[in-house]
């Protein structure tokens, strides 16, 4: 079940947010359980197994925390090795038979595996939950009913946001519902529909036309549209999805905090991460970077190095995630090292803006393909290496009314938006009680759902892309 299919937006969720609303506040946390487990049983039985197991062995585990403290720590290790020994084998494992079979020339079978819709998502909520109790920086739920909600809850559970255990603890004890996070959360919602199904899904059928024909022959213009449309594809698609789990967080009463706050405005690859995917650079930082030493102990550059390749590793498996993850952290590394440099310091911003969003949408291009020699037959396209003796598809092709809109649409989203309007404005747009205004959000709030609707109904269906992560 996604959250851009005709059954969840018509069905599932009006009725969960009916029962939700009717039923006595004791009630909720088993209902929203029941709920998720319903939702997850709906993508993936197999899925569900594995998540109990996580759940009863999260919990089994810090209940053992009130030993000993070497006790306490083998419990701790036993539990993250646990979590990282079942990602890696539906993740990768089969990667890992591959590159045996390449380096060994063998023949070792690959696993018939169906990886977990989130699979990632889940294990990283549950190392989170086991570190932030064996660090008292929250009290073991004696409740397998709260744990259960924490690694469950649907909103969250398949992409994200990754939601640090201690801050939704205090709200699965006490949170507040009203008629006025309800609306809000309805409308949060509808822009995070919105921007998948509107921009991200129409702008993907031209990514879908260029990347399948770059081996045929494109020209260098076609290529370079690929990858801004890409990257404009990526970017509506997975802050879409979250801001409809943040909406729908709204609507129960949960806080959840932002994933994204205009990364396609940053002025180096250091600013991007901040802005970009928030949650799950905050969960590195926390939960390996700090670990490591942080910038306090042994040699920071290294310590870099390794989040960012743990973080191209989590993406997904193969070399080009890794790649991917690397060329991110050397970049942060040569910034780190220029910081302080009066040179680097005079870089006009605008030049620096330009160098960080070519490196980044250059680096979408490995995210694609999946692939180092797809990647590379692309980018010999994108820098015109390739032969051009015959070209399937040429610029003109795709200089159509449709593009143009959606280019300058997705150009004013992503960018212009973050450069030109401060945060300020959207609180007092949000919060304002003008019947004019009011009014004039309700009825484009309407308008916009109405035009979901009906390209979703007319469309085709369109997985979100970090589902695979």
């Amino acid at each position: 079940m996604v959250f851009n299919s005709i059954f969840f937006i018509c069905f599932f969720l009006p009725l969960v947010i009916i029962v939700y609303y009717c039923i006595k506040e004791s009630l909720r946390n088993l209902f929203l359980v029941s709920v998720s487990l319903f939702f997850l049983a709906w993508g993936s039985v197999d899925c569900l197994k594995i998540i109990v197991l996580i759940i009863l062995a999260d919990f089994l585990i810090t209940r053992g925390y009130s030993r000993t403290p070497k006790v306490k720590k083998a419990l701790l290790l036993a539990g993250i090795i646990l979590n990282i020994s079942i990602l890696c084998y539906f993740k990768y494992l089969n990667f890992v038979i591959s590159a045996i079979n390449t380096v060994f020339q063998s023949e070792f079978r690959l696993l018939d595996l169906i990886v977990p819709l989130g699979i990632s998502f889940i294990v990283f909520h549950s190392i989170s939950y086991l570190v932030d109790c064996y660090r008292d920086e929250t009290i073991g739920q004696t409740s397998l009913l709260e744990l259960s909600l924490y690694l469950l809850y649907f909103p969250k559970l398949i992409q994200g946001p990754i939601v640090r255990f201690c801050d939704f603890s205090p709200q699965l004890q006490h949170r507040t519902v009203s008629l006025d996070t309800l609306v809000s959360g309805i409308e949060r919602f509808v822009i995070g529909l919105g921007k998948k199904v509107l921009v991200a899904d129409m702008v993907g059928e031209t990514v879908t036309t260029i990347f399948s024909r770059a081996a045929l022959g494109i020209d260098v213009p076609t290529a370079w549209l690929g990858v801004v449309f890409f990257s404009f594809q990526i970017y509506f698609d997975f802050s879409g999805y979250s801001d409809m789990a943040i909406g729908i967080s709204k609507i129960f009463g949960f806080s959840v905090k932002e994933n994204f706050n205009f990364p396609y405005i940053s002025k180096s690859i250091t600013e991007f991460w901040r802005r970009w995917h928030i949650s799950l650079g905050s969960w590195f930082r926390e939960y390996v970077y700090i670990p490591l030493g942080g910038n306090r102990k042994g040699n920071v550059y290294f310590n870099l190095f390794i989040v960012f390749l743990v973080t191209g590793i989590w993406h997904g498996a193969g070399s080009a995630y890794i790649v991917w993850g690397v060329t991110h952290g050397f970049c942060i590394i040569l910034e780190r090292f220029l910081s302080t440099k009066n040179l680097y310091k005079k870089i006009p911003a605008f030049f620096r803006w330009a160098v960080t969003l070519l490196i980044v949408w250059l680096g979408w291009v490995l995210f694609n393909t999946g692939s180092l020699s797809d990647a590379f037959v692309y980018y010999k396209q994108l820098f015109g290496f390739a032969s051009t003796d015959y070209v399937l598809f040429s610029f003109p092709y795709f200089v159509t009314p449709r593009n143009i809109f959606l280019f300058v649409l997705s150009l004013f989203g992503s960018v212009i938006l973050g450069k030109l309007v401060k945060p300020s404005f959207y609180e007092k747009l949000l919060t304002s009680r003008s019947l004019v205004i009011v009014a004039l959000r309700y009825i484009l709030i309407c308008a916009l759902f109405i035009l979901c609707l009906i390209s979703i109904i007319s469309g085709t269906y369109s997985p979100f892309l970090y589902f695979q992560f």
